[in-house]
């Protein structure tokens, strides 16, 4: 580890010292410019740029905007290398913790929740958003109907269609990273692209119409951002808690069109978690019935990424009949291969913010997220095993039987010893993998993805992906490359040419 411009640890109160001593616009303005010339989070350390993580500028940048004074000195690159080396030794509660190893095991879910999301590949994110919210298809007569993800939907929560809302997010993002003018990169301006360039998305027209989507949902301001700094934050906790520019990363009413502090997070906004808390945040009886409907979907979504193993098959969960008057379901998917059984149980939640500080109790939170999944796979195998219900006998009992927990955001650690004493025991090996993961994990190819599975169980692998490298994969996953075809501005486009002499050929035709 790079040693520290000042000893550890550092009082908050020294690193927003040093912060504030800079015009905000200024010092902003660096760390936009510096952030767009930056390759991906996941590539910042083998660059040997590990200091210039998304969340240290965007923290940077927030503590400027909403507590700087305009009229101080200009910052330079050595100020900004300067704070961030502040940044990086800011006290955290490991400090005060007693000695042992639960000090380190709570400091590292802080770290590892707070970087992992910058992680996350920007394809299969974008991808995923729209090949689930959209394209997945969902069964009429479902015992749980959609109640709000229904056709029209993102038009009413977002102002556009869900592709178009996606389109544009791509747009600013790489305008911000990669324009040819090398002094716009960190900002974006409506009227930097003329108006017939916007005929890619579907629906939007006009300048106008997108500014009003970018107002609604990605664009902040100075006023807010003091608004919503908080005046009573544990300093040791802060940083690891929400930042505004995450929801909102455009900042307007500045010189030059909006400022984009980290382009990262403007990807954040057209995720699926971006697009969580965008339809619902479970405040309201619409934004509960819009986080079950996403649950529900999810559900489906990744039947349709075990559908693409050729050498398995798949069934969905199966209501068994234990007496004349109680029915119980199964986990969700039977997956069957030749000598395997996959146990899948599928869960859209993700860590909590207590979870993700990593307090004392993270591991009680942890047990009440996962303690009913577990449970429902040691309830399918017991039904499965004890060989008196009809309903299960094309599930086959004569091989290993493996279970898995696939959730929608990565929870980070779960897996090793230190966190599953906390979880329920099961009477096979389960292992809990994030969509990403199983996403590249059915594309394996020369193999079989039982033979990875089998090989993940037994070295007790943290992850998946863990094992990746001894394997092949295809170079697409077919659900993503379909989600990915259809959003505006990432789509394969034909020359407009070719465009106009299908459209007359259609109108003629």
């Amino acid at each position: 580890m790079r040693r520290t411009l000042s000893p550890y640890p550092v009082l908050e109160t020294q690193y927003f010292e040093r912060v504030l001593r800079h015009d905000p616009n200024s010092l902003t303005q660096l760390i936009a410019a510096t952030s767009a010339s930056l390759p991906s989070a996941r590539n910042l350390g083998s660059k040997g740029l590990g200091l210039y993580t998304p969340g240290a500028l965007l923290d940077a940048a927030w503590v400027s905007l909403a507590r700087g004074r305009d009229g101080r000195p200009a910052a330079t690159d050595r100020d900004l290398q300067q704070i961030l080396d502040l940044y990086l030794a800011l006290d955290d509660p490991v400090t005060q913790a007693p000695e042992g190893m639960k000090r380190w095991e709570g400091y590292l879910q802080r770290t590892i929740h707070q970087q992992g999301p910058w992680q996350e590949d920007e394809y299969s994110q974008l991808s995923r958003s729209i090949a689930m919210l959209e394209q997945t298809p969902y069964p009429d007569d479902a015992d749980n109907p959609l109640e709000v993800i229904l056709p029209g939907w993102d038009r009413d929560v977002l102002g556009c269609s869900l592709a178009d809302y996606l389109g544009i997010a791509h747009l600013v993002w790489a305008c911000a990273t990669a324009h040819p003018n090398p002094r716009r990169r960190g900002r974006f301006a409506l009227d930097w692209y003329p108006a017939e360039d916007y005929d890619q998305f579907d629906g939007l027209r006009s300048p106008a119409q997108i500014k009003a989507v970018l107002n609604r949902h990605f664009v902040t301001t100075k006023t807010k951002l003091r608004a919503a700094f908080p005046a009573d934050s544990d300093p040791l906790l802060r940083r690891y808690t929400h930042n505004p520019l995450r929801s909102r990363p455009l900042v307007g009413g500045v010189p030059g069109g909006y400022l984009i502090p980290v382009p990262a997070a403007v990807l954040g906004k057209a995720t699926p978690l971006g697009l969580y808390y965008t339809g619902g945040d479970n405040n309201s009886a619409w934004g509960k019935a819009f986080t079950n409907d996403l649950g529900n979907l999810f559900e489906h979504y990744v039947g349709r990424h075990l559908d693409l193993l050729p050498d398995a098959e798949v069934h969905p969960e199966i209501q068994v009949k234990i007496s004349k008057k109680v029915s119980k379901k199964t986990i969700d998917f039977f997956v069957v291969f030749p000598d395997l059984v996959l146990l899948v149980e599928v869960k859209s939640f993700r860590p909590s913010e207590q979870l993700r500080l990593g307090g004392p109790d993270f591991t009680t939170l942890l047990a009440k997220q996962f303690t009913k999944p577990f449970e429902q796979i040691n309830r399918s195998v017991r039904l499965l095993r004890s060989g008196e219900h009809q309903e299960l006998a094309g599930i086959p009992t004569d091989r290993r039987m493996l279970g898995m927990v696939v959730t929608m955001e990565q929870f980070h650690q779960i897996n090793t010893p230190a966190h599953r004493v906390a979880l329920p025991d099961t009477d096979i090996p389960v292992m809990v993998t994030s969509i990403a993961d199983l996403e590249d994990a059915v594309t394996i190819t020369g193999t079989s993805l039982a033979d990875l599975l089998c090989a993940a169980y037994d070295a007790d692998a943290v992850y998946l992906r863990q094992l990746f490298p001894q394997y092949e994969f295809l170079e697409y996953n077919a659900v993503l490359e379909q989600g990915w075809s259809a959003i505006p501005f990432a789509r394969p486009r034909q020359p407009r040419a070719q465009e106009a002499r299908a459209a007359e050929s259609g109108s003629t035709g």
